[in-house]
């Protein structure tokens, strides 16, 4: 293996595409399409009071990574098998290049063109930076974590080429294996949360539930006029607990043990994106609950992520009452936002899988070939 191997077969592989693909115009709808979404995501989101940027970062990366993973496999999918049904491939074995100069130029190959579609969406990533809301620091971990899961992609799809004999089938099995990623670890998660749930004794901190029974407000009619106004602001605030009604006490609940099943998440592609770089929390105003504001879908992913990590807390706080700028009424979201994060085992696992394609694709291009499936094309 030698850098001048993998970056001949890459250059092959870029100028068959260029000229025998239609890319360019595929590049040309993706950026319209990244424009219409960016566009519309900063419109439904701009006010006064809130950063567009926020909504407008998390929803172009969000759809740039939704594309990628539907554009990206084709790049890798059929490029072995092609190659090999179309007698080209054995052509590159009988020459000096190694099996893995041909799988790591492939891959390269693959992994540029999925850096051309990346770098397109760059001005619209640049305008919700100077919108506001978005940090430098962020763009930069969630385009390093965007690029790393689209060099897993292209393995993967390299992996099924090298397997299968028909173009079609390793299109197919990639598409599989990315659909598993994306929602069979979501329907896996929200299934097995039914398995761990159980009747279990639970500490609340709140309004014991025999409270409104023993503060009825008073048997007088409102709308009587010979009431004087001490007596209708005693009406009014008769029923309405405050904070000091609050007490700890313990009541049998449906319990979900998550922290047993939170390892599906982080295999998502999209957790992992949200999880290394959300949004910071908008600071509340006076009287106002300090909750995720706007629509930031990158930051309730990554809040939802590691609050299943932790799992069931020790004290529940229902103590829902007017003193909402109370620091312990806070959001579970905010709460949960400040533990650590879940990306890197997510990360870890891509990059994992990433390998082990990498090198089932290697073996499988060997030679001498030991054994081809019946009707495999040599030369």
């Amino acid at each position: 293996m030698s850098w001048h191997g993998i970056r001949t077969v890459a250059a092959l592989e870029l100028r068959q595409r260029v000229r025998t693909s239609k890319w360019p115009v595929v590049l040309g709808i993706w950026v319209a399409v990244i424009a219409l979404v960016a566009f519309l995501a900063y419109y439904a989101t701009n006010d006064e009071q809130l950063r567009s940027g926020e909504a407008m970062y998390d929803v172009v990366v969000f759809f740039v990574l939704g594309l990628a993973m539907l554009i990206v496999p084709s790049l890798t999918a059929t490029s072995v098998n092609g190659d090999r049904e179309h007698g080209v491939l054995a052509t590159l074995q009988t020459t000096l290049l190694t099996h893995w100069d041909i799988v790591l130029g492939k891959l390269v190959a693959a992994w540029a063109l999925s850096m051309a579609f990346l770098v397109s969406a760059l001005p619209f990533m640049a305008w919700a930076f100077f919108e506001g809301g978005v940090s430098f620091g962020r763009i930069l971990l969630s385009l390093l974590v965007l690029v790393l899961v689209l060099a897993v992609i292209c393995t993967v799809g390299l992996m099924f080429s090298t397997l299968t004999a028909r173009p079609i089938a390793s299109a197919v099995l990639t598409y599989l294996a990315m659909g598993a990623l994306v929602f069979g670890t979501t329907i896996g998660f929200a299934l097995s949360a039914f398995l761990v749930t159980d009747k279990e004794q639970q500490t609340v901190f709140g309004i014991p539930d025999n409270w409104y029974d023993t503060h009825q407000p008073p048997n007088v009619d409102p709308s009587d006029p010979t009431l004087t106004q001490e007596q209708i602001d005693q009406l009014m605030k008769a029923g309405q607990p405050t904070r000091a009604d609050c007490t700890t006490f313990t009541r049998t609940t449906d319990v979900a043990h998550t922290e047993r099943i939170w390892w599906m998440l982080p295999l998502n592609p999209f957790v992992v994106v949200a999880d290394a770089a959300p949004s910071k929390p908008r600071p509340p105003q006076r009287n106002e609950v300090s909750t995720s504001a706007g629509f930031t879908p990158m930051r309730w992913i990554s809040g939802g992520a590691r609050l299943a990590r932790n799992g069931p807390g020790g004290v529940s706080d229902e103590c829902w009452v007017d003193e909402a700028s109370s620091s312990s009424n806070q959001d579970p979201i905010e709460k949960a936002l400040g533990t650590a994060p879940v990306w890197p085992y997510g990360l870890a696992f891509l990059l994992l899988a990433g390998t082990g394609a990498a090198t089932v694709a290697g073996r499988r291009l060997r030679t001498p070939v030991r054994r081809l499936p019946n009707g495999t094309r040599i030369a």
